[in-house]
């Protein structure tokens, strides 16, 4: 039997999931114009858009970690890495399996995914801090005409 209160979470966590990545990616490639716009013009920097727009959560997060000093941020991301994974690829099938796979995942609740929704949701808005301040280094580069 179809339980919709573990279909809404898990829809709850795919939106902030999603969201997580969009923020990498956007986080990622303005910090490498940044880097790309501040090193001498005799040194490369070279870095293709596709790379991080196609990379997968955990490759935007090793990306990001080369980047950002917010370790407690970094840590974080890397906890809803197998949470985004199972709730990508295999919750909907586990649901309607009437949670009989054999995934690390079986015993878990819609509760479980609403709190795994509420931190990820929680990252999307950290995340968000740190791109107002990549950002404003990003628009006073512009500005300075680098």
């Amino acid at each position: 039997m179809r339980d919709d209160k573990y279909l809404t979470c898990l829809n709850k966590a795919l939106l902030s999931f999603q969201m997580i990545e969009e923020s990498l990616k956007l986080c990622i490639g303005l910090s490498y114009e940044v880097i790309a716009g501040s090193i001498p013009s005799d040194i490369a920097f070279k870095f293709s858009p596709e790379s991080i727009n196609n990379a997968a959560l955990g490759r935007l997060i090793r990306m990001f970690a080369n980047i950002s000093k917010n370790e407690t941020l970094i840590d974080d991301l890397q906890k809803v890495v197998n949470w985004r994974n199972f709730c990508a690829h295999n919750a909907y099938a586990h649901e309607f399996l009437k949670r009989n796979s054999n995934s690390l995942f079986t015993q878990h609740s819609a509760e479980d995914l609403g709190k795994v929704s509420i931190f990820s949701s929680d990252l999307v808005l950290r995340l968000s801090n740190e791109l107002k301040k990549i950002q404003k280094i990003h628009t006073e580069l512009i500005s300075s005409g680098i």
